[in-house]
């Protein structure tokens, strides 16, 4: 089990590693950066989030220094860095194809960046960096004798044997079968936590950026739609697109009376205490806010799919109004609930609704 990270400053108080003010990019008619403003935090874990063509692999390769912002600037540690090639920024990369040099050993791999600096303690520094991820034994293996995990581990090494101010890691697990991801992700959070690197992570995968950040930027159309921590952008988003990108949610269509009261077309009521005037809304429900009642009281719905996952079963739910619901299972679910099987659901703790619905 990981080990809670050490405290760190306060938003307000942490010094700010990579500050991006007004940056704008474009390709032909494509908006890939939409005046982005973002501050990186000293010693973070940051994650970019979104679909493919959402502009979070555009805003890396920015303050890496492999596209150049049509508008806007890029400092690191206060210094400009805008018009600087990626060299001068002194930033490590992952890639999720690994890029390790076949013809040379792990150990050579993770020495490289160290002789192009010229670095005097390469051996010390070398073997600090296998003994980190783990693979002191196959220093004088090639990557070709190397499974997909162990290739990824030197990588992170490689990166990390220059010190640099920065890590950027574009999508590093993807290529990785659901175990190893699961097994590489925590091994990522034990090494941010023991070297205190600044960490700028790409990924399309919320769970993965829910699991692994300080702070999640949720990215749509080239812009950041929210900023904050997982509890924070999983239980507070602040718009539709948010809520329904990150993980599963069901929205319901209905009116809200100001007392606490959500009806549903058709007259069913629940309690759902909302911080919004009355009138017609869109409420919010994740899965394990459903949950499979014997109370008369209980909407009538059908069991429309059963999903099993890992360690949990999904239901799709259709409601007596018509109305799509989802529900969370722990476990297996009973041989009986099968399609077609009506049942009776209560809904809790439901407070977060958005506009009127369509």
């Amino acid at each position: 089990m990981d080990q809670p990270a050490p405290a760190r400053p306060a938003a307000t108080e942490a010094a700010v590693k990579v500050a991006a003010r007004g940056l704008v990019k474009r390709f032909g008619a494509t908006v890939a950066a939409d005046r982005i403003d973002l501050d990186i935090h000293d010693g973070e874990f940051l994650t970019l989030l979104g679909a493919s063509g959402c502009g979070k692999t555009t805003l890396m390769r920015m303050i890496a220094g492999f596209e150049h912002p049509d508008a806007g600037r890029i400092a690191i540690d206060g210094r400009d860095v805008t018009d600087l090639p990626p060299r001068a920024r002194h930033l490590g990369m992952v890639f999720q194809q690994y890029s390790l040099f076949p013809h040379m050993t792990v150990e050579e791999n993770v020495a490289f960046g160290l002789r192009a600096q010229g670095a005097s303690d390469i051996a010390a520094r070398v073997g600090a960096m296998l003994e980190l991820v783990q693979l002191p034994h196959l220093r004088d293996r090639r990557p070709a004798q190397l499974s997909g995990g162990q290739q990824q581990r030197v990588a992170l090494a490689r990166a990390l044997a220059t010190r640099p101010s920065l890590l950027m890691l574009d999508e590093p697990l993807a290529a990785l079968d659901l175990k190893l991801r699961r097994q590489l992700q925590s091994e990522l959070k034990r090494i941010h936590r023991e070297t205190g690197t600044t960490f700028l992570f790409v990924t399309h995968d919320q769970e993965e950026a829910l699991h692994l950040s300080d702070r999640v930027a949720v990215m749509r159309g080239g812009r950041i739609e929210q900023l904050g921590d997982p509890q924070s952008v999983y239980l507070h988003p602040v718009n539709e697109f948010v809520a329904d990108f990150i993980g599963d949610i069901s929205f319901l269509d209905g009116i809200y009376d100001a007392h606490g009261g959500f009806e549903l077309p058709g007259g069913a009521r629940v309690e759902a205490p909302l911080s919004r005037p009355a009138g017609p809304v869109r409420l919010a429900v994740r899965p394990e806010q459903v949950v499979l009642t014997d109370e008369p009281t209980g909407l009538p719905a059908l069991v429309a799919e059963v999903a099993p996952e890992t360690g949990s079963t999904l239901l799709g739910l259709h409601l007596a109004c018509g109305q799509k619901l989802q529900s969370r299972l722990l476990g297996l679910p009973p041989a009986t609930l099968v399609p077609g099987q009506p049942v009776r659901v209560r809904l809790e703790r439901c407070t977060l609704a958005f506009g009127a619905g369509a």
